[in-house]
């Protein structure tokens, strides 16, 4: 099944076992997406006959690199902002902004350059098993940065809820 079937279709995030990191991207007729985390920061992303590795790096000046499996090219490069979006940028020159729709950050975009949203993400990160919907446009359907702008949208989401979970604990035992 490939993305530009399932445009405008409600499509859910799922981690289908408590505790590993690995979650499934899927519609009512079948899987469309995973994503596996392999370590604490770096991920494998299959969607539309593809795979990909992202892979968080820097304290200070954090970045989410992008690269083909088995290649060292990076293929983009998403930077976050202080408020938890940021922006994409790919080596072919394509840039995307992914921004938050909503003050408590449930609902995640990405944009084009002209505003245009192109792929959405709702949903409350949960304590046992992690969940989402995502659509994907019409304007995205057949733009060749799709896929990877869905994983990354779920790959941040996922790496942002760990944090903060992180955060709380430390918090929780001062």
């Amino acid at each position: 099944m490939s993305l530009d079937q399932v445009v405008g279709q409600e499509l859910e995030w799922s981690q289908p076992e408590f505790m590993r990191r690995y979650f499934t991207l899927r519609n009512d007729s079948g899987e469309l997406a995973t994503l596996r985390f392999d370590s604490r920061s770096l991920a494998t992303g299959e969607c539309d006959g593809a795979s990909w590795t992202f892979k968080r790096t820097g304290f200070l000046s954090p970045k989410v690199t992008v690269r083909a499996v088995g290649s060292e090219v990076e293929l983009a490069v998403f930077t976050p902002t202080g408020m938890g979006g940021g922006s994409v940028i790919f080596s072919s020159g394509a840039r995307f902004q992914m921004r938050s729709k909503n003050f408590w950050r449930t609902e995640w975009v990405f944009e084009s350059e002209d505003g245009s949203v192109l792929a959405t993400l709702a949903g409350r990160p949960h304590v046992f098993k992690d969940g989402g919907v995502a659509t994907v446009a019409q304007l995205a359907a057949h733009l060749p940065e799709t896929p990877v702008l869905l994983l990354l949208l779920w790959y941040v989401r996922v790496i942002m809820h760990e944090e903060s979970a992180a955060s709380a604990a430390v918090v929780a035992a001062i």
